[in-house]
């Protein structure tokens, strides 16, 4: 294998040791995270931007059918949506959208308009001339009003031109107009991270109208956000991605990365470097190519991905042999000890990823409740923490030892699978209610 040298256990051991994360430095980290908050919902200085949302819990009484987009990662999906009784959410259609690479790097109407297309192609199939659209539009912007987002930022492998600025939802609307889709309008324009929130709050209070609501949205995923209900405050998306107060974790392959990788600039998104899945299996192939020779299949940037984590740690072959067809695919053949040095370094960075998920959490729940005295929930989407095997359990092991046993017994952690174009058809029927009223 040339990415790493073989057998070098005492590489391998210090290298994974780098990704330690003990709770001692991650306190200090969590209490950086509660006073940012605080500083950026007033408007001072910091790297945490507690964007307004412009949307309530809902009441799970909300109810009809609406077009949703779904946009956030490496793919998009448009659907249409069913809200029911019982905290019911039905898909009623849904089509997938994959983007190459010059999309990626083009302007950014062309597309909108492969967007505005799949919309046309799922309301002809269901036989819908009309309807409210719910656009969930997961990268960095700053809502207006809830039809109203401009981009503040491009993320996750994107760099479209002259797109930081611009309102998102007029982009998508005017798309929608050059595709003859003018009954198509748009209601609402949020994130991932408020529609799994929104999502498990309608589930709940569509099931008991006294349920208590979710406190907290989490994703962690392609990259990584937090948003919180604040009671008066509303519902804030922190943009917890940009956290800026990770020096104490950094590695040298954090600091390479964020230097290299130019969008988003280097000291922005760093804490989304060092958990996301858009970066998890970077910063392993530049520790396994660190400890080896300078060359070979694992040399190219992004060859690993979080989905080759995942896949790395769920082989419970005694000879790896999941791991040893993965990476022959990949053009790296390997030794029994290289891929159990591969696994190790895997999983010392998945640790580190998840041990600061729940550092965050614990920030963001001490600026809700200082003494953690009442239960509090955690709405959770996203493919990391649904696909890497045992990561709730590694972020539940850092959220016990900063809070101890019994306040982190009070904080449910609800995995909300695939609540993105759900979540956003209940943030567009809670704004057709905010509308009415």
């Amino acid at each position: 294998m040339t990415a790493m040298a073989a057998s070098d256990d005492a590489a391998i051991a210090r290298t994974a040791a780098r990704f330690d994360a003990p709770a001692p430095v991650l306190e200090p980290i969590a209490r950086d995270l509660t006073r940012q908050m605080a500083r950026g919902l007033v408007g001072e200085p910091s790297s945490l931007k507690m964007l307004q949302t412009f949307t309530r819990q809902p009441s799970g009484r909300e109810r009809g059918r609406v077009v949703v987009v779904d946009w956030g990662g490496t793919k998009a999906r448009a659907g249409l949506v069913e809200l029911g009784p019982g905290g019911a959410v039905r898909i009623v259609a849904e089509e997938a959208l994959t983007f190459s690479e010059a999309d990626k790097r083009g302007a950014p109407e062309p597309v909108f308009d492969l967007i505005a297309r799949a919309v046309g192609r799922v309301a002809q199939g269901q036989g819908v001339a009309a309807a409210p659209l719910a656009f969930i539009y997961s990268y960095p912007a700053r809502l207006e009003r809830i039809d109203r987002a401009v981009a503040l930022a491009s993320t996750k492998g994107w760099r479209l031109k002259g797109l930081v600025g611009q309102d998102v939802a007029a982009l998508l609307g005017a798309a929608l107009l050059r595709a003859g889709l003018a009954r198509i309008a748009l209601a609402a324009v949020a994130n991932d991270t408020v529609a799994a929130l929104m999502l498990h709050s309608y589930r709940a209070r569509g099931r008991d109208a006294a349920a208590r609501p979710a406190d907290v949205g989490l994703i962690v995923g392609t990259g990584t956000n937090l948003a919180a209900d604040l009671g008066p405050a509303g519902i804030r998306n922190l943009e917890s991605g940009n956290f800026d107060g990770v020096g104490a974790v950094e590695t040298a392959y954090d600091v390479a990365l964020d230097r290299e990788v130019d969008e988003p600039p280097p000291g922005a998104q760093r804490f989304e470097k060092m958990v996301s899945g858009h970066y998890l299996g970077e910063i392993l192939r530049r520790a396994l190519e660190d400890m080896g020779k300078r060359s070979g299949p694992l040399a190219t940037p992004f060859t690993l991905d979080s989905a080759h984590l995942s896949r790395i740690a769920a082989d419970g072959t005694a000879g790896l042999d999941d791991v040893d067809a993965l990476l022959r695919a990949l053009g790296a053949s390997s030794t029994v000890e290289e891929r159990h040095g591969v696994r190790a370094l895997g999983a010392a960075i998945a640790r580190r990823a998840a041990r600061l998920v729940g550092t965050a959490l614990v920030g963001t729940l001490r600026f809700l409740d200082a003494e953690l005295a009442e239960r509090r929930t955690i709405a959770v989407d996203g493919s990391l923490w649904g696909g890497y095997p045992g990561f709730e359990a590694l972020v539940r092991e850092a959220i016990g030892e900063l809070l101890g046993g019994e306040r982190a017994s009070r904080i449910e952690t609800a995995y909300v699978k695939d609540s993105t174009s759900a979540g956003a058809a209940v943030i567009a029927a809670v704004a057709a209610t905010q509308r009415s009223e």
